[in-house]
């Protein structure tokens, strides 16, 4: 499968006092990707409210190679680094490069599905199953328990 780059553009918000891009807005960039990734492939916001599920993260780490700063042009690539074979975890890895394509960071989160009602993880939709499947792998893929 062709991998899934998302380009984005630091904001004055994504900046702190050292005049770079702060830690927590990796995050969000990477979050922007996902959700923009999922909605790209027919599964949106609108999916999830009627299914009254919704996706619950237990762990979230970023490295830092390069500084980023006001204005650069950056984007977001994501592969699956790990997939239980239910679907219910899952592991996926952000890298954030620069325009000119050097590293700036890789951020990685790993959860599961939640029914928002039952309030208990469960398994994904077989359309949402569907797009993990088919999503691009990290070298290091892993199966998940």
């Amino acid at each position: 499968m062709e991998p899934f780059c998302h380009p984005l553009e630091v904001r004055w918000s994504d900046c702190d006092a050292n005049q770079h891009v702060r830690h927590t807005a990796y995050a969000d960039f990477c979050t922007h990707a996902r959700i923009e990734w999922l909605r790209g492939q027919g599964f949106g916001f609108e999916q999830f409210q009627a299914l009254g599920f919704g996706p619950v993260i237990f762990k979230e780490w970023t490295e830092y190679f390069k500084e980023l700063r006001l204005s650069e042009r950056i984007h977001v690539r994501l592969a699956i680094a790990g997939l239980s074979q239910d679907g219910k975890r899952f592991c996926i890895r952000h890298e954030i490069y620069k325009e000119d394509d050097r590293l700036a960071a890789r951020h990685e989160v790993s959860g599961s599905w939640i029914d928002l009602t039952l309030r208990k993880l469960t398994a994904p939709p077989p359309e949402l199953s569907a797009i993990f499947a088919w999503a691009e792998r990290t070298e290091d893929f892993q199966a998940l328990d």
